[in-house]
């Protein structure tokens, strides 16, 4: 009998201890432009994993995913310059410039040139930074149908590995989660889910 109670707690412990270890917490801060996150740190990179519902067909989401440069028309609070400076076949190059709220001053404001290289018939798209002085970065963003059809799923991956002293972790991550909601909230401007705030 006592060794059936022993097990049994053994097993109840054991339910309970993983139960709480498979509810991870977010690591962004909530935002509507983000539904799932889990932004880690390993050594001097950092691994990003984020996903994002967006209300529409995944054709006119791809479509309006597929103009960066599109960037400083559409969030000119974020993105202060989205200019094309080169194109050649699937692949865009833009020079970006975008304020992130998050980080101190000094750092606020950043410009890293980026490369776009998109394959429409896989629904996906990558990036890499080419110039940037403080990360090599590259990333990934996959589109799939919601189960009814009428919406999308944005699957965001990144690796962004440290190339300088940086600013404090939190800060870094912060930064990480609302350079990606910056991303979705363009495309939701392009597809009219939201209007841009009225000029001051």
């Amino acid at each position: 009998m006592r060794t059936i109670l022993v097990t049994l707690v053994a097993v109840t412990l054991a339910l309970a201890l993983g139960g709480c270890r498979g509810k991870a917490e977010p690591s962004c801060p909530p935002a509507k432009e983000i539904a799932t996150s889990r932004v880690v740190k390993n050594g001097d990179t950092w691994d990003v994993a984020l996903t994002s519902n967006i209300p529409a067909p995944i054709d006119k989401v791809l479509e309006a995913a597929m103009h960066p440069e599109r960037g400083h028309d559409l969030v000119p609070e974020s993105i202060l310059k989205s200019e094309l400076v080169g194109q050649d076949g699937n692949s865009k190059t833009l020079d970006i410039v975008a304020r992130l709220d998050i980080l101190p001053p000094g750092f606020k404001v950043q410009n890293v040139k980026t490369e776009y290289t998109y394959y429409p018939q896989e629904k996906r798209f990558t990036t890499k930074s080419i110039d940037f002085k403080l990360a090599d970065i590259t990333a990934q963003y996959q589109f799939e149908p919601s189960a009814d059809g009428k919406g999308t799923l944005l699957k965001f991956t990144e690796k962004s590995k440290d190339k300088a002293p940086m600013i404090v972790e939190s800060l870094q991550k912060g930064a990480l989660c609302e350079t990606f909601a910056i991303q979705v909230r363009v495309v939701r401007r392009a597809l009219g889910l939201e209007q841009p705030p009225a000029a001051s």
